[in-house]
């Protein structure tokens, strides 16, 4: 898991009573989720479909490894799974036909079965060779760079799924009593000269948001939020959300 970026934010937390002064705090902007995605087998990266700061889609293609000796496996292994139909329906013929007996139509069929398993295994070999995203989200590192050589252990891509984020901040022991589960919050970024934006407390005292559409990937649904990620340092100001 990547470091998370720093941001300094100032709370404004209420009790029952007036509003206090604002306690500065020093808190985290979190993605909902992150993964990092390596490649399936080692091999030789052909092609990158994809840059740093892309936005894509689950099952899109990322990058392409080397793979001609496994595409040449998979026409192999199509031409023998041709060629074994062929002997098992003319196999099954002779066999109703009576003239060869039950024990040779039999193999006739085992040898389809297993160029079918080959073909099978061909054919998902070609399908490791391409890399592909495992859900919707914000590339924020690419590792590596076409033509060069790649193992299963080394990550190539971090992808961040920045549809929600989790503003983290800490706060006194004493303070606590002002951060209510499910209490709307308005997270702020002057420094960007932003809006406010909108989110809800958890019982940990993180700050919750949902990014809303065309935003950008921020803690908030406003469009135009500045991106947490590759802005750290971000100031902000949390305060309640007044409730209707």
């Amino acid at each position: 898991m990547s470091n998370p970026a720093l941001i300094f934010v100032s709370a404004l937390l209420l009790g029952s009573g007036p509003a206090r002064a604002a306690l500065p705090v020093e808190g985290l902007v979190l993605p909902f989720r992150q993964v990092e995605v390596a490649a399936p087998v080692s091999s030789r990266i052909t092609d990158m479909k994809v840059k740093e700061g892309e936005a894509v889609k689950e099952g899109q293609s990322l990058a392409l490894l080397y793979g001609r000796l496994e595409e040449l496996e998979a026409q192999r292994a199509k031409v023998l799974l041709e060629r074994r139909e062929f002997e098992a329906k003319g196999a099954r013929k002779l066999y109703e036909s009576r003239v060869i007996p039950e024990a040779r139509a039999l193999e006739a069929r085992i040898d389809l079965d297993l160029a079918r398993l080959q073909y099978e295994t061909a054919v998902e070999q070609v399908r490791l060779r391409t890399i592909l995203a495992p859900m919707d989200g914000i590339v924020v590192m690419r590792a590596h760079d076409a033509g060069e050589a790649v193992s299963t252990a080394q990550p190539l891509f971090r992808i961040l799924d920045l549809s929600k984020v989790v503003v983290q901040v800490e706060v006194e022991p004493r303070q606590l009593a002002a951060v209510l589960p499910g209490r709307r919050v308005r997270v702020s970024f002057p420094l960007a000269d932003q809006p406010c934006h909108r989110g809800r407390g958890d019982p940990r005292g993180s700050l919750r948001g949902r990014r809303g559409a065309g935003a950008r990937e921020g803690a908030g649904g406003e469009p135009g939020t500045p991106d947490p990620v590759r802005d750290p340092g971000g100031g902000g100001i949390a305060g309640p959300v007044p409730q209707p």
